[in-house]
């Protein structure tokens, strides 16, 4: 097979180089005398455009120094008024569809039925660290006369997390909401019967 390379065999890459750098060389000496002859300087090289980035650069970044974003607040993570409006919604037709606290609620009907949900409404708001103040009762006052048992309160309880389940609050909010409410079991069961 014949080498059809421009280069003959013999021709060594650093002869190539030397015959390149001398080439660019002689043309550069004739381009220098060139521009002597005509009697004009040749032309200055334009320097290349500087760019300040340092203005730009991490602007859209947060400053290495900034504290992290604050969490959102349990009341943003329930979706706010409305989302709380919407579980308490829906714990109130779960419990008062609920076999065992259908009794409880059976007198709770229109103004009182809202006053109640609005008083939860606020109540959750409120512990969730919402704007909301809860205008009600205390747990205790509430619910005196009432005589709420244990199996009412997980009854309670367990519709509670099936509203929070219907509105698609995620676990670890599910497990903040119920631990807020937990210490209120010891005002609301076993309260003593109105004299």
């Amino acid at each position: 097979m014949r080498n059809r390379s421009p280069i003959a065999p013999n021709v060594t890459a650093k002869r190539v180089f030397l015959a390149a750098l001398i080439t660019s060389a002689t043309l550069g000496s004739f381009a220098l005398l060139g521009a002597g002859c005509g009697g004009k300087k040749p032309p200055k090289p334009a320097e290349p455009a500087l760019i300040d980035t340092s203005a730009d650069a991490g602007s859209d970044a947060e400053p290495e120094d900034a504290a992290p974003p604050a969490p959102k607040s349990l009341f943003d993570r329930l979706g706010g008024k409305d989302g709380i409006d919407k579980l308490v919604e829906s714990l109130v037709q779960n419990v008062t569809a609920d076999g065992k606290l259908k009794k409880s609620f059976s007198k709770v009907k229109g103004e009182k039925l809202d006053n109640f949900k609005k008083s939860l409404s606020e109540q959750i708001c409120e512990i969730a660290g919402g704007p909301c103040k809860y205008q009600g009762k205390d747990m205790k006052s509430a619910h005196e006369g009432i005589s709420i048992n244990d199996s009412q309160w997980d009854a309670f309880v367990q519709d509670f997390s099936a509203a929070m389940d219907e509105n698609k609050i995620e676990e670890n909010e599910k497990n903040e909401l119920m631990a807020l409410f937990a210490p209120l079991r010891a005002d609301i069961v076993g309260s003593k019967k109105k004299k």
